[in-house]
């Protein structure tokens, strides 16, 4: 069910590892839904491996386990950051040979032609 509010903000009710939960935030219907099939999913993992879990420990495994994926995709993207970074310093190091490159190139052909003269 959605809910607008005053400030533009969205309400969705949704089930996050059987709790209901009313969420709020200018975002889509179908991004919240994603969320919260993902956070079931992570859970549903965890309650697999240890059907006997109680709730609040399935809860708090499952927040770890997410942060966790956070936590090492962001370092992952931080890091390609750093090499796409490098990648461009190199890049602009080379267009900078090619420029002098041609520019000797030029000059030796001028030279050429000057001796064959």
């Amino acid at each position: 069910m959605i809910e607008e509010d005053k400030h533009k903000n969205k309400k969705y009710k949704i089930k996050i590892l059987g709790e209901k939960l009313v969420v709020s935030g200018e975002i889509s219907e179908d991004y919240i839904k994603k969320l919260a099939k993902y956070i079931n999913e992570v859970g549903d993992e965890i309650l697999s491996a240890y059907p006997h879990l109680p709730r609040r420990y399935l809860l708090g495994l499952t927040l770890v386990n997410i942060t966790d994926e956070l936590f090492k995709l962001r370092n992952n993207y931080y890091e390609l950051q750093r090499k796409n970074k490098k990648l461009q310093a190199e890049q602009e190091k080379l267009k900078r040979k090619i420029k002098e490159l041609k520019t000797d190139n030029e000059e030796l052909s001028e030279l050429l032609e000057e001796v064959d003269d």
